[in-house]
């Protein structure tokens, strides 16, 4: 489903864009977020990206083990329902090792740091999506020169003091007002009354239960934040 097939020169002639995620608090969805707008990015507009994951966690190693399975052969593509262009190594993917991988025409980086970013950023990617979890403080500069600043939190009753607490902290950085801060599981109504609360731009997540699946919901989603 490629709703942006058209708009591909468009998006392109803007240059490469940064899309930096964090997160309020840990479980509020930064990874699962950051791949759906790759997918969405990838396949869904044609452009060349990459996705990287910084926290050190297993969670993308785990993701190519998803994908990849020790019987399949050396070479060649995998057909997966809902997927293109699916590449596959000799081996199941350890989860202390760090080497890239490709699915779906996007390029994974897993347990990226500082001194891998050059490197990275060489390769000529139209796109780079970046995912800091929830170690915002940790990777503060790396967040803030992101051309696009995403916040993901809740709106929980017994979770939504994070993501105040959030506001209030990065309050006194220049253009935090300007950052897009994105809801998982709330009604559009109830995004809407906490923007206005809060003073800031709020967009609901649709929900995609599989992050790779190109939606309507996910590529209108998609096409806001870019």
């Amino acid at each position: 489903m490629h709703i942006f097939k058209e708009s591909k020169k468009e998006y392109r002639s803007l240059g490469r864009l940064v899309i930096g995620i964090a997160g309020t608090h840990k479980g509020v969805g930064v990874t699962h977020l950051g791949l759906m707008l790759t997918s969405c990015i990838s396949e869904g507009i044609g452009l060349s990206t990459a996705f990287l994951h910084w926290p050190d966690s297993r969670d993308i190693c785990l993701l190519r083990n998803h994908f990849f399975s020790a019987d399949e052969g050396i070479s060649g593509i995998k057909n997966i329902s809902g997927k293109e262009g699916i590449f596959r190594s000799e081996h199941l993917f350890n989860s202390e090792q760090r080497e890239e991988f490709t699915v779906s025409k996007a390029s994974f980086y897993p347990g990226v740091g500082k001194e891998s970013m050059a490197e990275i950023l060489a390769q000529g990617y139209d796109c780079i999506v970046m995912d800091f979890g929830n170690a915002f403080k940790e990777h503060r500069e790396e967040f803030l020169r992101c051309d696009k600043k995403i916040v993901v939190g809740s709106l929980t009753p017994w979770k939504r003091y994070c993501l105040e607490d959030f506001i209030a902290e990065s309050e006194m950085i220049t253009g935090s007002s300007d950052w897009i801060y994105v809801i998982n599981f709330a009604a559009e109504r109830e995004v809407a009354v906490a923007a206005r609360s809060l003073n800031r731009r709020f967009l609901p997540v649709p929900y995609e239960r599989d992050p790779f699946f190109l939606s309507p919901g996910a590529m209108n989603f998609t096409k806001n934040i870019i």
